[in-house]
């Protein structure tokens, strides 16, 4: 599929399906992939190595997201694999990626379907990795609004004066970064269909994968959670207008 240049959301994760099962465990587990949590992570003895699920039964897939890793510092690669009958004489490469960096990304790839799904990496070292989702994307269906800010952020933090109130630095404990998602025009039909399903699904009480623009800045990725609500008017007998607001560490 074509990198989306609209707000693109990643939740859905084919290692969900089932409980994943790894190759080989040098520190945390498999699972701990999943659950779209910072504080766990999963890291192979050997590589190559693998991840793979089985889902029971035929389950779409068109993208890989992976958040924070060292895949980039232990030269690695990683590939996301389907096949019909556990990886026997089926074993299918639907996506290759080297990555340049550390920083989160996502990768998006032509929908494919398969019962098992793997994730296997190649490389010189063992990387660790804390997040990492092979799913269904959910675009949204209009471009950005104006006025959005991709970079703006708050300290978090303790802020030190003298005696004489002179400024000595400020303790900072974290920058959060957070903004009201707006789809201006929408198909009713798409927000009954699509969104609220993945609202109730995962979007209104877990943590969720959030781009801007994966065409123009992949970089841009941030781990957030929704606020308390949504908003949906209608503008007309066929389309309303998607409002809900994010927050994440920047």
């Amino acid at each position: 599929m074509p990198t989306p240049t609209n707000s693109f959301i990643s939740f859905e994760n084919r290692f969900k399906d089932a409980t994943p099962t790894a190759s080989s465990t040098a520190s945390g587990a498999a699972v701990n992939l999943s659950d779209f949590r910072p504080y766990t992570n999963w890291k192979p003895s050997a590589l190559p190595a693998t991840v793979t699920v089985d889902c029971g039964s035929a389950k779409a897939a068109d993208y890989l997201a992976i958040f924070n890793h060292d895949l980039y510092t232990n030269g690695c690669t990683i590939e996301v694999r389907g096949s019909t009958d556990n990886f026997s004489a089926s074993d299918v490469l639907v996506h290759s990626y080297t990555p340049s960096s550390n920083s989160p990304f996502v990768r998006n790839f032509t929908s494919a379907s398969y019962r098992y799904w793997r994730m296997r990496i190649t490389g010189s070292t063992a990387p660790t990795l804390t997040i990492a989702a092979v799913g269904v994307g959910l675009e949204l269906p209009d471009a950005i609004q104006r006025g959005f800010d991709p970079l703006g952020r708050k300290i978090f933090g303790q802020a030190n004066i003298s005696e004489q109130g002179l400024p000595l630095g400020k303790s900072v404990l974290f920058e959060q970064w957070g903004e009201k998602i707006t789809v201006r025009r929408a198909l009713q039909t798409w927000v009954r269909a699509t969104f609220i399903p993945a609202w109730l699904a995962h979007l209104r009480d877990k943590p969720f994968l959030y781009a801007h623009d994966l065409a123009n800045h992949p970089g841009e990725i941030y781990l957030v959670q929704s606020g308390e609500q949504f908003s949906t008017p209608i503008i007309s007998s066929t389309e309303m207008s998607l409002s809900f607001d994010i927050k994440g560490v920047a």
